[in-house]
């Protein structure tokens, strides 16, 4: 499968991604080739490899639960692009495109 201009635009577009000209013609490059990649998988032999639906995990590693100081509030909104009255601030809502 080929990767062309209006594939690039339209993954652009799911991603609210706007790119520039020569952004979108690397993208073809990038994209072309990651699909090239896949097809080259689908020239492996798997016909004696048992289907897999999930990798089961025996144990989950967990590190010890300590509790420990967090953020102040100061900190926290230290690099924040916008903060109100000692809080986040954000958009009210966002705009569809």
């Amino acid at each position: 499968m080929a990767i062309d201009r209006k594939d690039v635009q339209h993954v652009a577009r799911l991603a609210r991604l706007e790119l520039s000209e020569e952004q979108i013609q690397k993208m073809i490059l990038d994209l072309g080739k990651i699909v090239g990649y896949v097809a080259l998988l689908d020239e492996l032999d798997t016909k004696d490899v048992p289907p897999t639906n999930w990798v089961a995990v025996e144990r989950t590693p967990l590190r010890v639960d300590q509790p420990h100081p967090g953020l102040s509030t100061e900190q926290a909104l230290a690099e924040a692009p916008r903060s109100f009255d000692g809080a986040f601030a954000v958009p009210a809502f966002v705009e569809e495109r």
